[in-house]
């Protein structure tokens, strides 16, 4: 269901200015342990939002997306700064209302996302300013977010 992400987006008004930089998300029980960030033209009628969070499971990082009425199960392609990253989507009911897991991410993903300016999400059917999330301040939050994930 959309409802809630949207809801929680709304909640802390990622939509506008606050775009500008990934901060801890406040999906109820997530918010030491998940940062997200959203194209700089979402509203609250069409958004595209990634969230990384520290898995419960102890596997490191997982990435999630929320692009409503774009994403289906299957192959994707992300690019940070022009270097793409073939990946897949898992459908979920993870913690983040319908965001979509993205499979097969690891550390050099990750640590280019760390010193990239934008992700772009290459999926047909997206439409242009939704493909695009920035990645400013994306750096210290997932600093941030590794030490809370070893701590606990």
């Amino acid at each position: 269901m959309r409802l809630p992400v949207l809801s929680a987006l709304i909640g802390i008004g990622c939509f506008g200015p606050a775009l500008a930089g990934w901060a801890p998300t406040i999906f109820e029980g997530e918010t030491k342990r998940a940062i997200q960030g959203c194209a700089a033209k979402s509203t609250d009628d069409a958004w595209s939002c990634a969230f990384i969070r520290c898995e419960p499971d102890g596997s490191g990082l997982g990435l999630y997306l929320d692009i409503p009425g774009a994403l289906l199960d299957g192959p994707i392609v992300l690019a940070v700064d022009g270097r793409d990253f073939p990946l897949n989507l898992e459908d979920t009911s993870g913690p983040f209302g319908g965001a979509y897991r993205v499979a097969g991410t690891d550390s050099v993903m990750f640590s280019a996302l760390s010193s990239g300016k934008s992700l772009r999400i290459r999926l047909e059917g997206l439409k242009k300013g939704y493909d695009v999330i920035p990645l400013a301040g994306i750096a210290p939050a997932l600093r941030k977010l590794n030490q809370s994930c070893k701590s606990g």
